[in-house]
């Protein structure tokens, strides 16, 4: 009996892969850090309020991979219940990140306040990412679950 096909996997699930288009070469893909803050939010005197509304997000991408890695998109939406909903939404980008660098990009999503919390609609809210990237040995994904927050201090990860 054989050990190496359990090192394999142990291996392959550390990283990403992707094929660099030189044969059978596999370059595995340092995953950037993300962190996602909220920028924007309700006036004290409206935190109640039922409805819709827009949401600015900051989104930090760091590349810790050696080679250049380009943002293409990302798509968001809230899990679980919090101060508000964020139906799946997706933002295209085109932003190049260089390696050991970071790029923060902003937009805007529409949100829904379905029923109005103790906190109100600047309270605590967590966001599913899926962001695309494209890079020198292919394209990848990564999937990033943060828990964002319109109140200073409380939730925001991204400075």
């Amino acid at each position: 009996m054989t050990r190496q096909p359990a090192v394999t996997f142990a291996i392959s699930c550390a990283s990403t892969r992707s094929d660099s288009g030189l044969g059978n070469t596999k370059v595995a893909v340092i995953k950037p850090e993300i962190d996602i803050a909220q920028l924007s939010s309700i006036p004290q005197a409206a935190r109640h309020v039922e409805g819709a509304i827009p949401v600015h997000f900051a989104m930090r991408v760091s590349n810790r991979f050696g080679e250049p890695i380009t943002l293409k998109s990302v798509n968001v939406q809230s899990v679980g219940v919090g101060a508000y909903d964020v139906a799946s939404t997706s933002r295209p980008f085109q932003t190049k990140i260089q390696p050991d660098q970071e790029e923060t990009v902003q937009f805007w999503v529409p949100a829904n306040i379905g029923m109005s919390t103790i906190v109100g609609a600047n309270g605590p809210v967590t966001l599913r990412a899926t962001l695309y990237f494209d890079s020198p040995v292919g394209q990848f994904q990564e999937v990033v679950i943060r828990q964002v927050n319109a109140m200073p201090g409380r939730g925001n990860n991204a400075q």
